[in-house]
């Protein structure tokens, strides 16, 4: 859609921090829908911009204001709920909900930053073609009750679920869209704003106190949508069916039973029925009360026995994504009215672009969760690694006694690997003329690092549940070797924090600064990447958009660097210490530099799964809100005792 359509949308090829504004996907009456551009990413994403019409607009293609002395209180009340409302949201990380990847303030406004979802909405898939066949509608709905189920266990219900909010993926996947509506469930913490999608909202949805709302709210609406899709038509507004009831005339609605039998088992349908009581006291009062109702196999002489309905998404990233979830669950919620419920949906298919001693332990097989060697390693001209010996003593004390460059010591908790890296000097930054170069990256200069532990592997589910519990149960066992990803900068201090208390507090453990990242990465090379300047070759060493098939996989999988390092590249991203400051190489001491005491962003390194090779090369930085997910985990340095003439 052009920006001419929308006056008050910002320009197309505008900017906002490093997002480029492509087309405007739409606009409601709290604000604006945009497709835009990730320019460090090189990905297109969504972003919804809080602009309350009846109250606000915008000025000269620039700032928004309060339109009069009098809207400012209003206004400044609702942008104060849109960015409590994208903090929460940003905690749900379910492969089946959209994800918030960030948000931030500008333009005196706020702006949410979610996942761009490609691929076409069911309103128009079921416009498109009436029906869905039985097989093909249970293959959606287990990963739709998954999502849902996510959010009630949070007490927060969606409030708006319908097939225009229904993204099927290209791939067959579905994703539920716009949470504008989505608001706390517990009664009595503030009136809701009565948002309506006749045929899909429940009758208690037109009452403003939210009383009555919880999830069979949801479950209504979910049962509307499944009703539409098997008997191709809306469902009757509550409202008219609330005064049947209370006429004691029929209800104006026919069952799905009656209008689908012989069509769909009898199961199906009688579950879909339960689901659209009007009254809310006679519907499931959960997802785990109304799922059994679902996929129950009746004997229906009329309509043979269904295949099993497909499980739940459980490709790794999932599963790893839902441990993450799990971690997060007990966040507090926020409670507020919603001021962004008619924001457009997005996403539709586009033309466009302990331990009582100190100390090491020594392991010298494998054991536990620890990563299997892959056959890269032998072949990649990995140096010989000692092992550490002297178990009883502190990695600090050790250092002391092996300091050789590969030496690896087992930290005795959680039996991570550490590898002994010695001092050096190296030129940081990128130089001019190195295709995908950011400014940011220079100007190159030679900076000396102290001697350290770095961990060999960026920190893995089965690591996070050994420090972190997972009172869910949520990492399987098949996920115990995957990189923890989707994690903020605040959980990985909370990571450390918890660790520090388990090992008695016998090591410093905390997260690589810049440029203690780029020494370790680069691995005494000076090339894009710690293997050359050829991307053609990063597919040896690294998992990345052309190699990874869309999903993150096991650590230590691809060859370590010349240093021992593994997934330095790729796989995930990882969070540095650092405040990002553009002038970093340039201002920062030489020896051992860090950045600002102060800042907006902390810098992640190093690239994901799902970037192209340009994001993987040594020198690129990524700033970030410390509140940011994405693909993002982390790898840790143990950090020695210098000695008195302040050498490690």
């Amino acid at each position: 859609m052009s920006s001419k359509s929308f006056p008050d949308s910002l320009p197309i090829g505008s900017s906002l921090l490093w997002y480029e504004i492509l087309q405007v996907l739409g606009k409601g009456g709290f604000g604006i829908t945009y497709l835009a551009k990730d320019t460090n990413l090189d990905q297109l994403v969504a972003i919804k911009e809080y602009l309350p019409a009846g109250f606000a607009a915008r000025q000269d293609n620039k700032d928004i204001l309060p339109n009069s002395p009098s809207d400012s209180k209003t206004f400044e009340w609702g942008l104060d709920r849109f960015i409590k409302e994208a903090q929460l949201l940003a905690r749900f990380k379910h492969p089946n909900i959209v994800r918030v990847m960030s948000f931030f303030r500008d333009r005196n406004t706020a702006y949410m930053v979610m996942d761009f979802e490609e691929g076409q909405s069911l309103e128009d898939i079921l416009k498109n073609r009436g029906f869905l066949p039985e097989t093909e509608l249970l293959r959606i709905l287990e990963p739709l009750l998954s999502g849902i189920e996510t959010l009630h266990k949070s007490d927060f219900i969606h409030r708006d679920i319908k097939p225009a909010n229904i993204l099927i993926r290209k791939n067959g996947k579905p994703v539920i869209l716009d949470f504008g509506s989505a608001r706390q469930s517990l009664p009595g913490r503030d009136q809701m704003t009565s948002l309506l999608s006749l045929g899909y909202s429940p009758y208690e949805q037109y009452d403003s106190s939210g009383v009555r709302q919880g999830p069979w709210s949801d479950i209504y609406a979910l049962g509307a949508v499944l009703y539409r899709a098997v008997t191709g038509k809306k469902p009757v507004d509550a409202a008219l069916r609330i005064g049947s009831r209370l006429r004691n005339e029929p209800d104006a609605m026919t069952p799905a039973l009656d209008l689908a039998k012989g069509r769909y088992s009898s199961g199906l349908l009688k579950a879909i029925d339960k689901a659209l009581m009007v009254l809310e006291t006679e519907r499931p009062q959960s997802i785990a009360a109304w799922r059994p109702m679902l996929f129950v196999v009746e004997s229906d002489p009329e309509v043979p026995p269904r295949p099993e309905a497909a499980p739940a998404q459980s490709a790794p990233a999932q599963n790893a994504t839902s441990s993450a979830q799990a971690v997060e669950r007990k966040a507090k919620q926020s409670s507020w009215r919603s001021f962004i419920a008619s924001m457009n949906k997005f996403g539709t298919e586009l033309d466009i672009p302990d331990l009582s001693k100190k100390g090491p332990a020594v392991v010298r097989k494998p054991t536990g969760d620890t990563v299997a060697q892959p056959s890269p390693m032998a072949a990649s001209g990995t140096p010989a690694i000692a092992e550490v010996s002297g178990a009883g003593e502190s990695a600090d004390a050790q250092a002391a006694q092996v300091k050789k460059q590969g030496s690896i010591w087992v930290e005795p908790v959680t039996k991570m690997e550490f590898v002994w890296i010695d001092k050096g000097r190296f030129v940081m930054g990128s130089p001019r003329g190195v295709p995908g170069r950011k400014p940011d990256e220079g100007p190159q200069r030679e900076v000396e690092i102290s001697g350290l532990w770095v961990a060999k592997y960026p920190v893995t589910w089965g690591k996070w549940k050994q420090v972190m519990g997972d009172p869910s149960n949520s990492v399987g066992l098949t996920q115990h070797n995957f990189p923890a990803d989707q994690i903020s900068w605040e959980n990985t201090q909370r990571f450390i924090r918890t660790l520090t208390r388990l090992t008695n507090g016998a090591n410093r453990f905390r997260l690589p600064t810049e440029a203690e990242w780029e020494f370790v990465a680069r691995a005494g090379n000076a090339t894009a990447f710690f293997f050359g300047d050829n991307p053609a070759q990063l597919g040896q060493y690294a998992w990345y958009v052309q190699n990874a098939a869309g999903r993150v996989h096991p650590v230590g999988m691809r060859a370590a660097n010349p240093w021992g390092l593994y997934d330095m590249l790729g796989l995930v991203w990882e969070w540095t210490s650092d405040w990002y400051s553009d002038q970093y190489n340039a201002t920062t001491p030489v020896r051992n530099p860090r950045g600002s005491a102060t800042g907006e962003f902390r810098v992640c390194r190093g690239g994901s799964w799902k970037n192209p090779a340009n994001a993987c090369r040594c020198a690129f930085r990524l700033p970030l809100p410390e509140g940011s997910d994405q693909p993002i985990g982390f790898r840790l340095v143990c950090e020695p005792v210098e000695d008195e003439t302040g050498e490690v």
